[in-house]
């Protein structure tokens, strides 16, 4: 791809991992967590945890953004580092559950709280707003990218926006009335580490957009340079974020209240502000996985579209001669399909490993002997990805233990991903040395 296609500079970049993060699971995730732990402080602490695991991942994936500056993420990361075997079943990964799932819940979750400001007739079909929301985010990124780049960024800001100003109303409300948090006494589990294992690695989902960036770096200015950085800086913001809207959560509500509910941002900001501020709460989730659709259906694409360059999906996915991947479609059909899906939720429960696991594989490459024509891996990259691959992979095997049948969706993907590249792989298949 020549300079002049490289149109994503470091605040587009930014905005992109930050969208990609900051969706519908860190407003539903602290309240399951609150009834399986029994402690709020510890549901905090398991969100400290998987930001710092996400950190360490987010500054590897730079270093490896930075040897190999090219769109296609884990994809391209294992086929070249490790396997073409590896790298597909990655892809296929991204394909089934890392892009298409995340996209439907987020639409599912924008249509729950947008449903009471939006009345429909009953004659409208069920799901209706969650699909018109991933079509118009599909259309939009397959024929407006850049214009749509540049209102994502825009609404990406309106709801950081908007979450500092909660942040701020639900300061001075604990400030004025006290942290409201008791323990759960029926709650208490049996074996609190590897409870605390287990909501790790589901909070982890929350995390897990934070290498989107690698995903569109042949279409980023300078990448080597901006793509490590925006991953880094927008793990961060996200990571604040989350850390202060949880502590508002579970320190403006009683636990009793919210242990096991889903709609935790709109319970603790009816208790602390009143209807204006759940209003207020309810825009900014809307917002919130408005722009995680969009980002995730900008993103995901470029590796199916790179996967199609390399001749392991079929050449239709490829981007056209405006660099946009005609893999949009396919991206935003199979998220409709999802939408439609009544199960869904059981889908979605074993996103938080598969995920976790594929991006520890990948962060591992940087472990590995590094190619000639591939620059060495940096001190803090080496080090980061140890920590995220043993911490990853402990905390896995730690809810595999309690929760054995958790593990079974992520092997089934696994083994469906092999079979399909034997199936479709080609005697001298390989990666592609197109940039």
């Amino acid at each position: 791809m020549n300079q002049g296609s490289r149109q994503f500079g470091l605040v587009t970049l930014v905005c992109t991992v930050v969208a990609g993060m900051i969706g519908s699971g860190v407003f539903t995730t602290s309240g399951y967590s609150l009834a399986s732990l029994g402690s709020a402080p510890i549901v905090l602490l398991a969100w400290f945890v998987a930001g710092l695991i996400a950190l360490c991942g987010a500054v590897a994936y730079g270093d490896l953004a930075r040897q190999l500056p090219e769109s296609g993420g884990e994809y391209l990361y294992l086929s070249k580092r490790l396997h073409p075997l590896a790298g597909f079943v990655s892809g296929w990964i991204s394909l089934t559950a890392g892009f298409s799932g995340p996209v439907a819940l987020a639409a599912m979750t924008c249509e729950t709280y947008a449903a009471p400001l939006v009345p429909l007739p009953n004659s409208v079909p069920p799901h209706s707003i969650a699909a018109t929301i991933i079509i118009l985010c599909g259309l939009g990124h397959s024929f407006l990218q850049m214009k749509t780049a540049k209102l994502q960024n825009a609404v990406v800001i309106v709801k950081l926006l908007g979450m500092g100003l909660f942040i701020t109303v639900g300061s001075f409300w604990v400030s004025a009335n006290g942290i409201q948090w008791q323990p759960i006494a029926q709650a208490q589990p049996s074996n609190i580490l590897y409870e605390f294992a287990s909501s790790v690695m589901w909070i982890s989902f929350s995390y897990a957009g934070f290498n989107q960036a690698v995903y569109i770096a042949s279409e980023a200015a300078s990448p080597s340079v901006t793509v490590p950085k925006s991953l880094l800086l927008g793990t961060l913001a996200t990571m604040i974020v989350y850390l202060l809207l949880n502590f508002l959560f579970l320190a403006g509500s009683a636990s009793e209240e919210i242990a096991g509910q889903p709609e935790i941002a709109t319970i603790a900001s009816q208790r602390m502000g009143g209807d204006r501020l759940e209003l207020l709460i309810r825009i900014v989730i809307i917002i919130a996985t408005f722009s995680s659709v969009a980002s995730m259906i900008m993103t995901g694409p470029r590796v199916y579209s790179r996967m199609a360059l390399d001749g392991v999906f079929p050449a239709a996915f490829r981007s056209d001669r405006n660099g946009l991947p005609r893999s949009v479609l396919l991206q935003t059909g199979i998220s409709l399909f999802l939408v439609y899906w009544s199960t869904l939720l059981e889908l979605l429960q074993y996103l938080g490993t598969t995920l976790a696991l594929s991006s520890a594989l990948t962060v591992a490459c940087l472990l590995l002997p590094t190619p000639a024509d591939i620059s060495k891996p940096r001190l803090p990259g080496l080090f980061a990805a140890v920590i995220y691959v043993a911490a990853t992979l402990s905390f896995a095997v730690m809810m595999t233990v309690l929760y054995p049948a958790r593990i079974l969706g992520t092997v089934i993907t696994l083994v469906v991903g092999v079979l399909f590249w034997w199936f479709v792989r080609k005697p001298s298949d390989g990666v592609s040395s197109h940039p």
